[in-house]
């Protein structure tokens, strides 16, 4: 094997190595934070209460910053 091949070869193991253990760690779904829960709880007893699933609000529109970026003149 020339030395070439050899580097190739480690750089393959190495990436293998690196994605395979990029997968360890907890199995299963993620967990919503806490706030999350609470909410859906309190919409849930809501529901239960009226019997009429309630609308949800619609978010607040994501404002732009108002100063300019170094690239904008690209646009």
């Amino acid at each position: 094997m020339n030395r070439a091949l050899k580097i190739n070869f480690a750089a393959l193991a190495l990436a293998a190595a690196a994605g395979g253990l990029g997968g360890c760690g907890r199995a299963g779904p993620l967990e919503p934070p806490p706030s999350a829960e609470a909410a859906a709880k309190q919409a849930s007893e809501t529901e239960a209460n009226s019997g009429v699933p309630q609308a949800r609000p619609k978010p607040k529109p994501i404002q732009a910053p108002k100063q300019s970026f170094f690239l904008d003149p690209l646009l």
